[in-house]
């Protein structure tokens, strides 16, 4: 009585002498030990099992939270005895981590309620500190009468595998020079800010859009090396100033947004003036030179600001006018900052569409060249024309270079523009050679896109053939600036077009920033004078002594001289006293259509 036994019952059939059954013979035997023996053995090979994986197999009842079962592979893993785990109420609760606790325990009450297996991630602090992370498959065992009596689980080590994944994460979400926040991680915290706007009205943030000022001279003068430690060396300046800085803001983040670019996003702004004095604060600090392998690097940084109070709904659009402000700063000089407003982002727009009108004015013919003549200042005779660039845009009418050309330089739709003004004008010289029987020249201005393009003396060459010009007929006019930015690089193309028979001019002379020392070098046959020199002397006042210097020093290098912007026949009359010989300005005509600049030919 009160103790299960187990049985055997051999049924053996009684017949009688016709062979009917009449009856059984049972022989009952107690085979309790049997079973016993072979329960054990069962379980001992279980125990085996369960002790011999690389995984924490654990028992325990549902009423007291009390393990009953913890295999040894537990103590390997998180540190702690077994003895621990199954003496220790609560054990298992006390140590998961804090911040994970809550819900844990959480699915596992759900689990046991609903009586249904369940697995779980959770973090655990093991026994020398170290926080585990666990993936937790629970079983509910003994489910009847409508009550879980234990609950069983395996747990498994994913630490390596949830570090492996962060290291991934992190990847996807950081700059790999600077390890800064990327531009992917940036947009999202934006969202997080505009939401968070949302719900309180009275938050204000912004962004910060930096751009390195001259980064590029940096990464071509000293090499790319230099340049990936100068960023490096910006990024962790942007963090330790804005860490010390005592401001009322808070900062949430610092990006590299690709190239030289960097963002910073601030929070909780009073108003615009926390902002500002972070890009203050900002401009003083980049402002120290870099020691970077021996050399001293000097950079500067210009800023646009785009504050929350816009009304954005998207972060790409805070994003993108924060750089429009930054285009600001460059446009004043950089170095300086610049707070977005409605006149920027109108101005953005009408760029944007200059820029698809652009694109499209080539297909449409909307391009017209003007020419205007450059003369003997003694006779007055023509003797060729400078071409220059005019655009009759739809619905606006004329539009001057000054207008258009920066944007076609930015957007490289100058290099198909200047091809078109190269064959226009040989086609146009053609045509004028053709009618008058005379010769005459023609200047084109060539950009810095264009002089870095590899087949521009291709272009050139095979131009004046399909024209059957005579090279010494065209003259192209180079910046004086460009020259100097570039000047090894231009040096070569140049001595390839004075080969060909092409003849060079140095435009805008006097305006640069080059030492007459280098002149003796370049291979021009024209120093065309800026008209800023010549336009002082409109009321009596004598045109500047460096004129002269520029003729003499043009005359003893074998250089011809042009003078640019003459208007009044004082002027004329002092250029030619000077020695300079050609001249081109009102005082002659006007930049013409095709048409009226033909009858000014000399016939």
């Amino acid at each position: 009585p009160g103790v299960e036994r187990g049985w055997l019952n051999d049924y053996y059939p009684l017949k009688s002498k016709n062979g009917n059954v009449v009856g059984i013979t049972v022989v009952v035997q107690d085979i309790t030990p049997r079973k016993q023996a072979a329960s054990q053995e069962t379980y001992r090979q279980f125990l085996d099992l369960v002790q011999s994986l690389d995984v924490m197999v654990w028992e325990a009842d549902v009423a007291t939270w009390q393990f009953t079962f913890v295999s040894q592979h537990t103590e390997a893993i998180l540190g702690y005895p077994v003895e621990q785990w199954l003496k220790e109420p609560d054990f298992w609760v006390k140590h998961i981590y804090p911040a994970d606790r809550e819900q844990t325990v959480a699915s596992c009450l759900n689990a046991i309620a609903e009586g249904r297996d369940n697995d779980f991630e959770y973090r655990f602090t093991a026994a020398d500190g170290r926080v585990v992370w666990l993936r937790d498959i629970v079983s509910v065992i003994q489910y009847t009468t409508g009550h879980a009596r234990k609950i069983r689980g395996v747990m498994v080590d994913i630490t390596k595998q949830k570090q492996a994944e962060e290291q991934l994460l992190q990847n996807a979400l950081s700059d790999r020079l600077t390890g800064l926040a990327n531009r992917t991680l940036l947009l999202d915290l934006l969202w997080r800010s505009l939401k968070r706007r949302d719900r309180h009205q009275d938050h204000l943030f912004a962004v910060l859009f930096l751009d390195l000022d001259r980064f590029k001279m940096i990464n071509d003068s000293l090499g790319h090396n230099v340049g990936d430690q100068l960023l490096m060396a910006v990024a962790q300046r942007l963090e330790k100033c804005l860490r010390s800085m005592d401001t009322v803001s808070r900062l949430e983040a610092v990006a590299r947004l690709g190239g030289d670019e960097f963002a910073i996003l601030l929070e909780d702004l009073k108003d615009v003036t926390d902002a500002t004095r972070v890009a203050e604060r900002i401009h003083m600090d980049l402002g120290i030179p870099c020691q970077i392998e021996g050399h001293e690097v000097f950079t500067t940084v210009s800023i646009g600001i785009a504050l929350s109070t816009k009304g954005y709904n998207r972060p790409e659009d805070l994003l993108r006018d924060a750089d429009t402000a930054m285009y600001r700063s460059k446009a004043r000089g950089g170095a300086c900052s610049s707070v977005f407003d409605t006149v920027m982002h109108e101005r953005a727009v009408a760029l944007l569409q200059l820029e698809q009108d652009l694109r499209r004015a080539l297909e449409r013919k909307e391009f017209r060249l003007h020419y205007q003549p450059i003369v003997l200042l003694g006779t007055g005779k023509v003797t060729g024309f400078e071409a220059l660039l005019r655009w009759e845009r739809p619905e606006v009418g004329l539009v001057l270079p000054g207008e258009f050309i920066p944007h076609a330089e930015e957007s490289r739709l100058i290099i198909p523009i200047g091809r078109w003004v190269l064959e226009e004008a040989c086609r146009q010289l053609c045509s004028w050679e053709a009618q008058f029987r005379t010769d005459l020249s023609v200047s084109v201005n060539i950009s810095v896109k264009q002089i870095s393009q590899p087949d521009l003396v291709d272009q050139i060459t095979q131009t004046l053939q399909e024209f059957s010009l005579d090279a010494r007929s065209l003259n192209l006019e180079i910046t004086e600036s460009v020259i100097m930015e570039n000047f090894e690089s231009v040096i070569a193309i140049l001595r390839q077009l004075k080969a060909l028979g092409v003849h060079s001019h140095m435009d805008d002379f006097g305006t640069g920033y080059s030492s007459l020392s280098y002149l003796h070098r370049l291979p021009i046959d024209a120093l065309k004078i800026d008209r800023s020199f010549i336009s002082g002397s409109r009321s009596g006042i004598e045109i500047p002594e460096v004129v002269r210097t520029i003729v003499t020093l043009a005359r003893d290098l074998g250089i011809k001289v042009i003078a640019e912007g003459v208007e009044t026949e004082e002027q004329r009359v002092q250029l030619r006293a000077l020695g300079c010989k050609y001249g081109q300005g009102y005082l002659f005509s006007k930049p013409l259509d095709a048409e009226e600049a033909g009858k000014l030919i000399p016939v």
